[in-house]
């Protein structure tokens, strides 16, 4: 009886403890199992222990909030068959958004082109006034630049004409001053030699013993070019034949008279030489 006692009481107790211990690992694997412990729990079972005081039980966890449900997917949209009439109307509207549409598109299509043209244009006005202008400005310096060669030709032809104005006073002064010096000496050089051919023919001249008076004879004489005489006429007799003979003779006997080497003068005398004779004094004459 004594040695049962104990056993009994052993019994219950360890029995006890071990019913505990079961729980509380029973409890510490379903909190383990949805939270799991940040540390470890270590139990010892005291089996030699007189009486089991169990400690205070952990208090639970916060229940985790339960996840939203999902929303209930709406049912669906069961779509009513069109019928002929909404089918023509959808047709009508579409063609309607169609020629829309087209004419938005035309519309912008034609206002493209519209301020293509309108610039295109621009250019072209812009251009055309440029090639006018630039015309206008070529026509503008070659009109300039042939007034400007008009006035200078007009000044050169003025300062020409002056220019030969003066040179012809000048020539035709130049021209009369030879002329008159050729006259001069053309003069001199005839006298020069009509009183040559006066001595030469007076030379030969024998006055007839019967002459009376100093009377004056007057012949015209035609020469050949080389100074012979061609022909002798009595043009003023001096009224004494025999005198008038004597000349006559004397001039063919002279023959070839002297003549100056200038062919002017030279015709001047060929063309007919008029010589006045007197008995007593020397031949003037003329031509």
């Amino acid at each position: 009886m004594t040695s049962i006692g104990p056993l009994r009481h052993f019994s219950s107790g360890g029995l006890a403890l071990l019913v505990h211990g079961l729980f509380f690992a029973a409890l510490m694997f379903g909190v383990s199992w949805k939270n799991p412990p940040q540390f470890p729990v270590e139990a010892d079972l005291w089996v030699a222990l007189p009486e089991f005081t169990p400690p205070p039980a952990p208090e639970p966890p916060p229940a985790p909030e339960p996840e939203p449900l999902p929303a209930p997917e709406p049912p669906p949209v069961v779509e009513a068959k069109p019928g002929k009439v909404d089918i023509a109307l959808e047709k009508a509207e579409k063609k309607k958004q169609e020629i829309a549409r087209l004419n938005e598109e035309r519309r912008q299509e034609e206002a493209r082109l519209e301020e293509l043209n309108r610039q295109l244009e621009q250019k072209r006005q812009a251009e055309e006034r440029t090639r006018v202008e630039e015309k206008a400005r070529v026509e503008r310096e070659r009109s300039e630049r042939e007034q400007r060669e008009q006035a200078r030709r007009q000044v050169e032809q003025e300062l020409a004409r002056q220019m030969q104005e003066e040179l012809d006073v000048e020539a035709a002064q130049l021209r009369a001053y030879r002329e008159r010096a050729r006259a001069g000496r053309q003069t001199r050089l005839i006298m020069d030699f009509k009183h040559r051919i006066q001595s030469k023919i007076q030379s030969y001249v024998r006055l007839p013993h019967k002459l009376t008076g100093n009377p004056e004879a007057v012949f015209q004489v035609t020469l050949l070019p080389n100074g012979e005489v061609a022909r002798v006429t009595l043009v003023s007799s001096s009224g004494q034949p025999a005198y008038d003979s004597e000349v006559e003779r004397a001039i063919l006997k002279a023959s070839p008279l002297p003549l100056p080497a200038e062919k002017d003068a030279a015709a001047v005398f060929r063309d007919g030489l008029t010589l006045k004779f007197r008995p007593f004094q020397d031949g003037g004459g003329g031509v």
